[in-house]
């Protein structure tokens, strides 16, 4: 999807400029051709920024990772740690990498539409309030071939409609799926990366950020934070109860060592860590395979 994505972009700096002929150049190609370098490049990182987390991580099958749309399913196993609303997160990868086929596949029939009927669409003008026309854009198809009319159809409709929706879709997917890979590995900054994975082409960079940190559930996050908190405000302030809400000790404690006791630090080890692996509610580094339900 990536790849579609970047040609996107190149389409709006390789304007539909008409020629001393009266003619408007085909320059799709130049599009596509763009797009498949700058999606060379990020899958190289994606694809480094993976095998070093499945590494580290124990997960086996790593050949998923060079292949497309089973490198979606994979990022769903590298962040089993977190669900996605109940769901196991290989689950919900499963399902995303469906969309982004179905979405890949709509893209390859618009190209291939558009390459087939270009001679033979009538170009409008669009202008912005001066005589001179910006860009030009296709209003109508006409005088096909026999039995090609329904390439027209495709061009001219499958892009503003079907692709539109499934584009939609896969967005809700990817935002899902980026927040539970990234609550596993950059927990502090998960909302920020998510939203840049699933808006823009950059999911690979972004991976590759957070090779390096461990992999942990979101709540065990959250409540070592909080333990943190609370031993800061202890040494600040001082204890007037004598018992550490978050470490157990006192009513009210959820259990571990008395207030006084000191907790992992939970920022160690997020950035550059020692490769240290952690369980969580949403699966483990160890103790069998994630695939093995699949066997």
């Amino acid at each position: 999807m990536d790849f579609f994505q970047f040609a996107g972009y190149a389409e709006i700096f390789v304007t539909l400029s008409m020629n001393a002929d009266g003619e408007v150049p085909n320059r799709l190609w130049i599009c596509l051709l763009v797009g498949g370098l700058c999606f060379l490049i990020v899958y190289i990182f994606q694809t480094f920024g993976l095998l070093t987390i499945a590494g580290r991580e124990g997960y086996g099958r790593k050949w998923m990772i060079f292949v497309p749309f089973l490198n979606v399913y994979y990022m769903g196993v590298c962040a089993q740690k977190n669900k996605v609303y109940g769901m196991k997160a290989q689950h919900f990868a499963i399902i995303t990498a469906a969309v982004e086929a179905l979405l890949v596949a709509g893209y390859v029939i618009y190209y291939v539409s558009a390459f087939t009927v270009w001679d033979y669409i009538r170009w409008d003008p669009q202008y912005l309030g001066n005589d001179t026309p910006v860009y030009y854009y296709p209003g109508a198809v006409s005088g096909l071939p026999a039995g090609q009319e329904w390439m027209g159809w495709v061009f001219l409709n499958l892009g503003d409609v079907v692709i539109s929706w499934l584009e939609l879709v896969y967005l809700v997917l990817k935002l899902l799926l980026l927040t539970s890979f990234f609550r596993t590995y950059s927990a502090r900054q998960y909302v920020w990366f998510s939203i840049a994975g699933a808006l823009l082409p950059l999911t690979g960079i972004l991976v590759y950020v957070v090779r390096n940190n461990r992999g942990m559930n979101y709540g065990e996050y959250i409540k070592k934070v909080r333990e943190r908190n609370y031993r800061m405000y202890q040494q600040q302030y001082g204890n007037p109860y004598n018992s550490n809400p978050y470490g157990g000790g006192g009513a009210g404690g959820y259990g571990g060592a008395q207030g006084g006791s000191s907790a992992p630090d939970p920022f160690d080890g997020e950035y550059g860590g020692d490769g240290q692996k952690q369980s969580g509610d949403g699966g483990s580094s160890s103790g069998g395979s994630p695939f093995d339900e699949f066997n």
